[in-house]
């Protein structure tokens, strides 16, 4: 329960009360504060469109999503988008981390990201968002929480005790297998999160191999929102070509 209030006071705004910076436990129930923030997101989203237009009823869900997670993956991103792609030595990397300004490529990386996740949730029915949200946030998370098994961490920095120790298998393992429930309805979305973790470890490769072998916070808070954006990119096109087939 330590675990389960700390990974959710941390990667979260969710009212679970405070506490200190989490360890390596919390990182393993990452996937479960995922789950809950794209579940809620989904039928936020869902319910707001009994109320609005379509298009303000998708800004719904995406924005539930970004306010629960206090909008710190997608900050990650950012942050990781001004230090990995700019040509300058590894060192000055982690000073660009540092840096709470952000700069060109945050800004194209923004242009980028918005539109595809926008345009991802408006080619999933409404009536899916809330168990493919939580599927695709939940997924996201457990593929990115991989890296933390082979990748070391970069000193420093208030999250850099979760990753000290390899995070407990059984939680992420119970996280994972809560992110495959999802999919209940549909059971091959579950065979996504092979995928997804495949993607997560390249992009952690990646990310280290710019920031001389290790990872910081930025990098995965960026790898969480790649993959979830691709998650909801491959549900969607999953959802069209089964309509399609249905309909024939």
């Amino acid at each position: 329960m330590n675990a389960l209030r700390s990974a959710f006071s941390y990667f979260s705004i969710l009212p679970v009360g405070f506490s200190n910076a989490p360890g390596a436990d919390a990182l393993a129930a990452l996937p479960l504060v995922g789950l809950a923030i794209g579940g809620i997101a989904g039928l936020a989203g869902w319910f707001s469109g009994a109320l609005l237009p379509a298009p303000l009823a998708i800004v719904v869900a995406f924005a539930a999503g970004l306010a629960l997670s206090g909008a710190i993956h997608l900050d990650g991103f950012l942050d990781a988008c001004d230090a990995l792609f700019a040509s300058v030595p590894a060192a000055r990397r982690f000073e660009i981390l540092k840096d709470p300004r952000h700069g060109t490529y945050a800004l194209a990386g923004l242009a980028v990201v918005v539109p595809a996740w926008l345009a991802a949730l408006a080619a999933i029915p409404p009536a899916a968002w809330p168990w493919s949200l939580a599927f695709c946030a939940g997924t996201a998370r457990a593929a990115a929480v991989l890296n933390a098994i082979r990748v070391p961490y970069a000193p420093g920095g208030a999250s850099a005790r979760a990753f000290h120790e390899r995070p407990g298998l059984p939680l992420l393992g119970a996280g994972v297998l809560a992110c495959a429930a999802c999919c209940w309805s549909h059971p091959w979305f579950a065979l996504l999160l092979f995928p997804a973790a495949g993607l997560a470890l390249l992009l952690g490769m990646w990310c280290a191999g710019r920031l001389d072998g290790v990872l910081a916070g930025d990098c995965y808070g960026a790898i969480v929102v790649v993959v979830e954006v691709a998650l909801l990119a491959a549900v969607a096109e999953g959802i069209a070509l089964t309509a399609g087939t249905a309909s024939r």
